[in-house]
């Protein structure tokens, strides 16, 4: 197990230095409302893809090798703990490429034995974008809302609600017109294929509403991708 865990973090790291210029945001979550047992650790890495349409006209911006991964970690019953890692949603021509890592806390607020399970997830991340040949701060409010359908022992359906908003306090005119608001829900499907390995693909819809200097994007995004999933 620990030998796949390596594996999949090294199919990773070799995708984000291929596809590290890729300006996206993950709306999907790639996870259900369960949360880990206490001091479990788990992993989950995949690729995916997304298509944005903004402006007026829409001018499509689309990726469709885009690594991701993820760790967390079961802090106490009903609640854990993860770290994202994943590029940042900024497709705007002048913008380089960035990086940016999340921080969340999932709270699961039904009992275990419940065929169907709700969650809360709150989160805040940080960024670095470049924007011009300059690199700028970024940081990143969200939340979302989970409910995951167990249909057998070894398929599990989650539908969630996520809401992002990240801004640049650092760029000129500062984060009143340098931001991005996301909001999206998502449809997963997670299947157990061992006791600690899972396959989690994912598709998702959002609307995004920002802001580079002033210029305003808006329009729609689709996301979709894979992740294979162990724990320790």
């Amino acid at each position: 197990m620990l030998f796949m865990t390596r594996h999949f973090f090294v199919l990773w790291m070799v995708g984000m230095l291929i596809h590290g210029s890729a300006s996206c945001f993950w709306v999907v979550n790639f996870g259900t409302a369960n949360t880990l047992a206490v001091r479990k650790f788990g992993f989950a890495a995949g690729l995916g893809g997304q298509v944005v349409l903004l402006g007026s006209p829409r001018q499509p911006s689309a990726f469709f090798t885009i690594p991701h991964a993820g760790f967390r970690y079961g802090l106490a019953a009903k609640l854990d703990v993860g770290l994202r890692l994943a590029p940042i949603p900024l497709p705007f021509a002048t913008v380089g490429p960035g990086f940016g890592i999340n921080l969340d806390a999932k709270y699961c607020l039904t009992r275990p034995e419940h065929r169907v399970q709700t969650a809360v997830i709150i989160g805040a991340g940080g960024a670095h974008v470049l924007i011009e040949e300059q690199t700028r701060l970024a940081y990143s409010p969200n939340a979302a809302l989970l409910a995951t359908w167990k249909a057998t022992e070894k398929t599990q359906f989650t539908v969630m609600a996520r809401y992002v908003n990240l801004a640049i306090p650092t760029a000129k005119e500062g984060a009143t017109k340098n931001y991005v608001n996301i909001a999206g829900v998502s449809l997963g499907w997670k299947r157990t294929l061992t006791s600690t390995v899972s396959v989690l693909p994912e598709i998702g819809t959002y609307w995004y509403d920002g802001q580079l200097g002033g210029v305003p994007k808006k329009g729609p995004g689709f996301q979709y991708g894979v992740m294979i999933a162990t724990t320790i």
